[in-house]
């Protein structure tokens, strides 16, 4: 029972712990505290927890977006389907960090998920389609009851493709784009996120072949959206908010599918793409602008596979992007470094078919893997998986070996840190020290030299070393 309570609570206590550290007078109670701190952190009590799960809806399953809240809870939404592949009904999941399901709510219409975020108050919203109709919801997160529903009755065969929570100096809204097959002008709505009430609808005057499917935020006020043209192109669309109705940009590009947008930088969007050459060669990419158009630089980096399929990414707050999909009908990744210098691919062997859909990089470094599962190779049945794995695509994480060759000292530390290999060799090596929020606080390129800590808060970072562009350590320590 203790160690349940640590388990659930494990995060809470090592906060608590350095808060009561830093403000106490006694020095050595505050290293008593501190020590109990990097004990229980470094512990089993706090070993990473990976898993491995699969959710079954009906006879075929399209999980098609996935998202995590703070607490590294686990939303998936999209549809299932009866074994004809007709009637499709709406589902959306949650699991805890573990991947234990905690919820999950079902739609009896005809209707369909296709995106979903969480807001900042901690609600679930959900865009999609239902009864051939715009369809959009708000979910409380805690139990998976309804907020709102905004239908929109007078749009056949419309959906919402994209919902994202944007911020103005008006407050909070939700940007959603709206889609239909075929041509037609691009369109999104704002919609007041306390009711559901329409705040705005633009039609733009530009015509597209294809649809917007997939989204990011650039920054608290400006949201990219993007999707396929036709077979051959992709489309970037910014929009700001300094006036509503004010399209920011409309870029277009060569690409066989776009699987993602990601803030690349403060200034700069990324969109990663895969597209086929006029020579028949075909290449994963990742391109990047300005947040306001223009600018436009970044790396393709050459697959040799015949059979292949690129499907959803993800990006870390160092930097790294991890597209997913398959290499010879086997569950596949891509690792991208942030420089977009070199790429690594890594397949996966499981025991029933699996292909990736998307991916969500966590601030700790590890990542969820959401896909589909063919249970029974004797028909075309599909279920839900999700995979908890580290940095490289392992199920379970190296830092014990790790911390054989490579060693960070003294841990706590006050204005200096070490990096030490025991036997290894760091000739080529980049270290990053990021912080509780995943966010990359200072960067070294020489290891042989003590690592001043002067400018950083006091609190927990893990400390990631690369060497020849490959992962090599990833280890904790505290700032006093």
């Amino acid at each position: 029972m203790l160690l349940d309570f640590l388990m659930k609570y494990r995060q809470h206590l090592v906060n608590f712990s350095l808060r009561i550290s830093i403000f106490t007078k006694n020095k050595q109670m505050r290293y008593i505290l501190l020590f109990l701190a990097l004990l229980l952190f470094s512990s089993g009590v706090f070993a990473q927890n990976y898993f491995n799960q699969t959710y079954n809806f009906g006879d075929m399953d399209h999980p098609l977006a996935i998202v995590t809240d703070s607490s590294e809870n686990i939303y998936v939404c999209g549809w299932f389907e009866d074994v004809n592949q007709a009637v499709p009904h709406a589902f959306v999941l949650k699991t805890d960090a573990d991947g234990q399901e905690l919820w999950r709510v079902t739609l009896a219409d005809t209707s369909k998920y296709f995106a979903l975020c969480v807001t900042h108050t901690g609600s679930l919203a959900l865009a999609g389609s239902k009864n051939n109709h715009c369809f959009l919801s708000l979910l409380n997160t805690g139990d998976g009851s309804e907020l709102w529903t905004r239908e929109e009755v007078g749009y056949e065969n419309f959906w919402f493709a994209t919902v994202d929570e944007v911020l103005d100096s008006t407050g909070y809204f939700f940007f959603v784009r709206k889609e239909i097959n075929g041509a037609h002008k691009i369109r999104y709505e704002l919609i007041n996120p306390s009711n559901g009430n329409l705040i705005y609808e633009h039609i733009d005057i530009n015509t597209i072949g294809g649809v917007a499917y997939t989204s990011g935020l650039m920054t608290p006020e400006k949201v990219w959206t993007a999707g396929d043209l036709d077979d051959y192109s992709g489309l970037v669309l910014g929009k700001n908010y300094n006036g509503v109705g004010n399209l920011g940009f409309y870029w277009d590009f060569k690409s066989s599918h776009v699987a993602g947008v990601h803030r690349y930088s403060a200034k700069r969007g990324s969109v990663v793409r895969y597209y086929v050459w006029y020579d028949g060669t075909k290449w994963l990419a990742v391109l990047t602008m300005l947040n306001d158009g223009g600018d436009v630089w970044g790396n393709s980096f050459e697959i040799v596979h015949d059979t292949f399929n690129v499907a959803g990414s993800g990006k870390y707050e160092n930097g790294k992007f991890v597209v997913t999909g398959t290499i010879d009908n086997e569950l596949a990744l891509w690792f991208i470094d942030h420089d977009l210098t070199y790429m690594e691919e890594k397949t996966i062997a499981t025991a029933t078919p699996r292909a990736g859909v998307d991916v969500v990089c966590l601030p700790s470094l590890d990542m969820i893997l959401m896909g589909t599962e063919q249970p029974d190779s004797t028909n075309n049945n599909t279920n839900v998986f999700l995979m908890k794995l580290d940095s490289t695509g392992l199920v379970s994480t190296p830092e014990h070996q790790q911390q054989q060759t490579i060693s960070v000292y003294p841990n706590p530390a006050a204005n200096q840190l070490y990096i030490k290999s025991n036997g290894q060799r760091l000739n080529h090596a980049k270290a990053y020290i990021v912080n509780s929020m995943g966010q990359t606080v200072k960067t070294v390129v020489n290891l042989n030299r003590p690592i001043d800590l002067s400018n950083l808060t006091k609190g927990l970072y893990v400390v990631v070393v690369y060497n020849n562009n490959k992962l090599v350590s990833q280890q904790k320590f505290i700032k006093k």
